[in-house]
C-alpha cells in the first residue's frame, strides 16, 4: 500500500512539474525584444535619449495623492446617497420604486466597491 501512495504522490509531483515547463516554455517562446532605442517613433526619427527617465513618485507623495483621490470618491458617494435619499423620500409609499433609485443605488454600490479596492490598495 506504501507503495502504491508513493508511486500515485511521484506521478502527481512529475505531472505538475511538467505542467508547469510547459506554461513557462510557452512564455518565453516568441521573438527577443528590441530594445527601445532602436524602434523609430510615428515621425520616423529615433528617440532622443538626453531625457531622464521618468521619476518614480515617492511613496509618500503617491499615498498623499491617493488619500486625495479616496477623499474626492467618498464626497461623490455621499452626494450619490443624499440625492438617492431625497429622491426615495419623493416617491410615494403605496408606489413601487423607480428605475432610476435602483440605478443611483447601483451606482452608489460600484462607487463604494471603488473606493473599498482602492483603500485596499494603498
Amino acid at each position: 500500500m506504501k507503495t502504491g501512495r508513493r508511486f500515485f504522490l511521484s506521478g502527481v509531483v512529475a505531472t505538475l512539474a511538467g505542467t508547469r515547463a510547459l506554461l513557462f516554455g510557452q512564455q518565453r517562446q516568441g521573438p527577443p525584444p528590441i530594445p527601445s532605442t532602436q524602434l523609430p517613433d510615428a515621425s520616423g526619427s529615433v528617440p532622443n535619449d538626453n531625457f531622464p527617465p521618468h521619476p518614480r513618485l515617492d511613496p509618500k507623495a503617491q499615498l498623499k495623492e491617493d488619500q486625495k483621490v479616496i477623499r474626492r470618491d467618498v464626497d461623490r458617494l455621499l452626494q450619490m446617497a443624499k440625492d438617492l435619499k431625497d429622491e426615495s423620500d419623493k416617491t410615494p409609499e403605496t408606489d413601487v420604486l423607480s428605475l432610476s433609485l435602483v440605478k443611483k443605488a447601483e451606482d452608489i454600490e460600484k462607487l463604494a466597491h471603488q473606493i473599498k479596492d482602492r483603500i485596499r490598495q494603498s
